[in-house]
C-alpha cells in the first residue's frame, strides 16, 4: 500500500487535491489586479479592494477567502490584511515573488497546463501545441509579457543568490565564469563577496548587451552549444540544466570541458529531485519544465551521469537554506 502521507479520509483527499487548481489560480489573478499593493497596514474590506482594483467585489471576496485558507491574506474583523506571504507579492518588497507569480499566471503557462494530456500521450512539450515553436518565439513577440518573465527570473535569481553565497567561498578562485548567467545579478553578487576575483558573463548578444555592470565583470557573447566558452577557474550554471533534455546538458558541459583548465570546477546550482516520493519544490519544477520547455529537473544519480559524460566527475553536493542544491564538479 506505501507510505501512508495524510490523516484525512481518501476521498477528502482526492477532492482537495482534483480542484487544488483554483487555489494558484485565484493568487494569479489577485496578483495581476495588484491587490497586495493596494492593502496598507490597516484592513480594507472586499469592496474597498475591488473599487480600488476595479474587481467585482463578491468575487474577489470568494478568491480572497481561498487565499487566507493557504496564508496568503488574513480575515480581520470585516477586512483583509497582509500576512508575511502576501507581503512578498507587493512589488517593491525586497524579496518580492509578484513577477514570477504573474509569469506563472500568464496565458502561455495556463494554456499549456491544460493540454498536459496531449505531452502525456506524446511526450512533446506542452508549450510547442499552443504556440508554434514553443516558448521562446511566444515571448519574442509579446514585449510585455517578456519583461514579466525577465523580471520572474531576476526575482528568481536573488534566491539563488543567497543559495550560492551560503554555500561556496569563491575567495580561492582568481577568475569566475558565468555561464548563461542572464544579466549577471548572481555574478556580480559573487564579485562582490569575493574582492579579489574577476568575472566573464557568457550569454547571448542581445542578453550580455543588456546586462549589469561591474569593474570586475566583462561580458562575453555566444551559444553554449557552438562555444568558445572562456577559460576559467570555476563555472556557474545556475538553472541552466533543467531547460535542457539529458543530451543538450551533455553538449553543455563538454564545452565547457574543452576550455576548462585541469583544476577548473563546475558549480551546478539546481533544485534536485529526492531520489523517493517526498515532497519537494522540485517536483512542480519538473512538471513545469516538461510543461514549457522540453527540460527537466534530476536526482544526484542523474546528475552523476550527466556529469560523467561531460567529462566532469561529481565531487561533493552542497545544500543550502533553500530549494536549492551546489553540485560541485571537478575535471575527470
Amino acid at each position: 500500500m506505501g507510505v501512508i502521507m495524510h490523516a484525512i479520509p481518501a476521498p477528502a483527499f482526492l477532492f482537495n487535491l482534483c480542484v487544488g487548481y483554483f487555489a494558484p489560480r485565484c493568487l494569479h489573478l489577485v496578483t495581476q489586479l495588484g491587490v497586495a499593493d493596494v492593502l496598507g497596514n490597516t484592513p480594507m474590506s472586499s469592496e474597498e479592494l475591488a473599487r480600488a482594483t476595479g474587481a467585482h467585489a463578491d468575487s474577489l471576496h470568494r478568491m480572497m477567502r481561498m487565499l487566507a485558507a493557504h496564508g496568503v491574506f488574513e480575515r480581520r474583523g470585516h477586512g483583509w490584511v497582509h500576512t508575511d506571504y502576501s507581503e512578498h507579492l507587493k512589488e517593491r518588497h525586497p524579496q518580492s515573488q509578484r513577477s514570477f507569480v504573474l509569469m506563472m499566471g500568464n496565458d502561455i503557462n495556463w494554456s499549456a497546463a491544460g493540454v498536459l494530456g496531449g505531452t502525456l500521450r506524446t511526450g512533446e512539450t506542452a508549450c510547442d501545441a499552443v504556440s508554434p515553436g514553443g516558448l521562446w518565439p511566444y515571448l519574442r513577440a509579446r514585449p510585455d509579457e517578456a519583461r514579466i518573465f525577465d523580471a520572474a527570473m531576476n526575482s528568481k535569481s536573488h534566491m539563488a543568490i543567497g543559495a550560492v553565497l551560503q554555500g561556496m567561498d569563491f575567495h580561492r578562485y582568481e577568475h569566475i565564469a558565468d555561464i548563461a548567467g542572464g544579466r549577471g545579478h548572481i555574478l556580480t553578487a559573487i564579485l562582490d563577496a569575493a574582492p579579489r576575483a574577476r568575472g566573464t558573463l557568457f550569454d547571448l548578444p542581445d542578453v550580455v548587451a543588456h546586462a549589469l555592470t561591474h569593474p570586475r565583470m566583462k561580458g562575453q557573447a555566444g551559444d553554449f552549444f557552438t562555444g568558445p566558452l572562456p577559460r576559467a577557474d570555476v563555472y556557474l550554471l545556475s538553472n541552466v540544466l533543467h531547460d535542457w533534455t539529458d543530451p543538450q546538458a551533455i553538449a553543455i558541459f563538454r564545452r565547457i570541458r574543452e576550455v576548462a583548465p585541469p583544476h577548473a570546477e563546475v558549480l551546478v546550482l539546481e533544485m534536485m529531485l529526492p531520489e523517493g516520493s517526498e515532497p519537494h519544490p522540485a517536483v512542480a519544477m519538473d512538471l513545469i519544465m516538461l510543461s514549457l520547455t522540453g527540460g527537466r529537473e534530476r536526482t544526484q544519480g542523474e546528475y552523476d551521469i550527466l556529469l560523467a559524460e561531460g567529462g566532469f566527475k561529481l565531487d561533493r553536493i552542497i545544500s543550502t537554506d533553500s530549494p536549492y542544491s551546489i553540485l560541485v564538479g571537478k575535471v575527470a
